[in-house]
């Protein structure tokens, strides 16, 4: 005989080697899995046997000196091992010892009879003592030339108390994982559920923790062992996976940059961010995250608003440090990707974005977040100032008015300024300084600037995104989590799509305006439409008629409920083209049309919207 080889109840020796067969007998005592590589020559003795229920599958029978116990497993016949019995391959011999075992209530190691100190193998964390029970079966090759095997030597006493029925789900053989258990823990973790959650949740979902099989500790091992193995080769899978989808997906962009070797920053937008983009992306913002991989490295996706008034992703990237030069590379690699440059940009105050803003998108707009402005103001002036005057409610009434025009702005800025002796504080200077980056009277003209104001988009889609993620991931486990992430926002994309085709609208006025709102608009957008439509019938009333080189001049006067002014503007209509435009400047803010002209096409008996003013997006 040429070798001999041992099967334990998680490892799986070569098979393929031609001689003997010892499988023995394991047991397992899970007090000890916390332990290291140590394996331990006995177990606590009993010290007394007669108080000793006995095992539900086993005699207790005498040693044949009659000084020990021996336990004798009592299994069906069908399941029993007999010497002389031939099988067709030492794998098939084996699986029947192993059910045997099961039966019985017991796990199986194996031993390779030519190295039984195992120092081929390497030695891991064990949860089980070796108590050198004799029980074992012994296996040989019939022939060199055949996979045929046969059963030569067996014993079925062993030294201990066999396993109960209840106690085999604390087995190793029961704790073993399964290809699903593994895929689940994975798959739990791309969204961003731990092991220990995903245990709790598979033990939920197979309705109790006994019908799970492996214990907590088992997934954690498990999930720690998938860590180890990627280690240091973390980043390189990443960029091998994402250059991957670039040779396989039509239209898939992927760019990084290594700096001594180290992965330094990436940028990657797919065929669905960039027909987003095509389609929505007038106004864009982005804004830095942090927190969502173990490297600290910082995500910054880019965020546009779709028909529905929802924040969609246009393209994402990581960076490690937010420089001038990195929000350069990174700009760069977005422009590279989608061609044309934004209407406008939204971001906060760093002076590393706008540096890199101005160099690489000369031909858009900038503007800042006015949340981020507005929030400083507390720590700009003192409490007691704030709360004893009426300052904060009067400044953000002028900072916030979309209706003045610059020149009205300037005036009231720096009355306020005065009245409240704040000209000279040098935030307040700073701040007037850059008007234009940040004051909606300065983007008047600017279409579609009224679709944000802040980068509180981003940073929804910030929060978004790290519900899936923590800042303890790999970057393969954090790219894992992206995908899920993306896949939520474009299923809830997709079921926005399915509810608009069956909307079925209430018609609160008789208006064929508002039939046709109803038709041509996204259910969002319907819903803002229906409110103009709405306070033009109700709130908004026709001064003056005039006719001017081929224009309708009409004056509007608004009112609120109490029927109070509130402001008044000019609408301007051109008949027979149904060319429209108002002084109050809401359809180049937001793309719709305002209640001041729907009041004015109501007077001129106009049913439908024209087609000018319904935007593609």
């Amino acid at each position: 005989m040429s070798d001999c080889f041992d099967y334990s109840s998680d490892d799986t020796e070569d098979d393929d080697q031609y001689g003997e067969e010892d499988v023995n007998c394991n047991e397992y005592d899970d007090d000890n899995f916390y332990k290291s590589d140590d394996q331990f020559d006995g177990r606590n003795q009993i010290s007394d046997y007669a108080g000793e229920e006995e095992s539900f599958n086993s005699n207790v029978v005498d040693s044949p000196g009659g000084k020990t116990m021996l336990w004798k497993p009592i299994v069906p016949k069908d399941f029993m091992p007999d010497v002389d019995a031939i099988y067709q391959s030492l794998e098939e011999a084996v699986e029947m010892y192993k059910l045997y075992a099961d039966k019985a209530g017991f796990g199986v190691r194996s031993t390779d009879t030519l190295d039984p100190e195992g120092s081929g193998r390497n030695k891991r964390n064990s949860n089980f003592k070796i108590t050198d029970c004799k029980a074992l079966i012994k296996f040989e090759r019939l022939h060199m030339q055949t996979n045929a095997c046969k059963i030569y030597a067996f014993e079925e006493n062993h030294n201990h108390p066999l396993e109960t029925k209840e106690e085999r789900r604390y087995s190793k053989r029961a704790r073993r994982l399964s290809y699903k258990d593994k895929e689940f823990i994975v798959r739990s973790s791309t969204s961003n559920i731990g092991a220990t959650k995903a245990h709790k949740l598979q033990a939920s979902l197979q309705g109790g923790y006994e019908n799970v099989g492996p214990e907590s500790i088992d997934y954690k091992n498990f999930r720690r062992k998938v860590g180890n193995i990627i280690g240091d080769k973390d980043a390189q899978l990443v960029v091998d996976k994402m250059n991957m989808r670039k040779d396989e997906f039509h239209n898939y962009t992927f760019e990084y940059k290594c700096v001594d070797s180290v992965l330094n920053a990436m940028f990657w937008a797919d065929e669905t961010d960039k027909l987003y983009y095509k389609e929505f992306g007038d106004v864009i913002s982005f804004d830095a995250t942090f927190r969502t991989n173990k490297y600290g490295m910082i995500f910054v996706p880019f965020t546009a608003i779709d028909n529905h008034k929802r924040s969609i992703n246009i393209g994402a990237g990581l960076l490690s440090n937010e420089s001038i030069e990195s929000y350069r590379w990174l700009l760069e690699a977005f422009l590279k990707a989608h061609v044309k440059h934004p209407q406008l940009v939204l971001t906060d105050q760093d002076p590393a974005i706008l540096q890199a803003f101005e160099a690489i998108f000369p031909n858009s707009n900038h503007r800042l977040c006015m949340w981020h402005i507005m929030k400083k103001l507390q720590a700009k002036v003192s409490a007691d100032f704030l709360k004893n005057t009426d300052f904060r409610k009067r400044f953000t009434k002028l900072v916030w008015n979309v209706y003045i025009e610059p020149e009205v702005f300037e005036s009231r800025w720096k009355l306020l300024m005065r009245k409240f002796k704040l000209q000279d504080k040098r935030w307040f200077k700073d701040m007037y300084r850059d008007r234009k980056l940040w004051i909606p009277a300065y983007f008047k003209d600017m279409p579609l600037h009224g679709l944000m104001k802040t980068t509180s988009r981003s940073e929804s889609v910030n929060s978004f995104f790290n519900k899936y993620s923590n800042c303890g991931n790999l970057l393969i486990y954090f790219m894992m989590n992206y995908d899920t992430a993306i896949g939520k926002q474009r299923n809830a994309q997709q079921k926005l799509e399915h509810d608009t085709k069956n909307a079925k609208h209430e018609m609160t006025l008789p208006s064929g305006l508002l039939e046709h709102a109803a038709a041509v608009y996204k259910k969002k957008i319907f819903y803002e439409v229906k409110k103009e439509i709405f306070k033009a019938a109700w709130y908004c009333s026709i001064d003056s008629v005039e006719k001017i080189d081929g224009w309708q001049v009409v004056m509007i006067t608004q009112t609120d409920k109490s029927k109070q002014l509130k402001i008044k503007c000019k609408v301007e209509l051109k008949l027979p083209e149904k060319e429209v435009k108002c002084s109050c400047n809401h359809f180049i803010h937001t793309g719709i049309l305002c209640r001041h002209i729907f009041a004015v096409l109501k007077n001129n008996h106009i049913e439908e919207i024209p087609e000018q003013y319904i935007l593609r997006r």
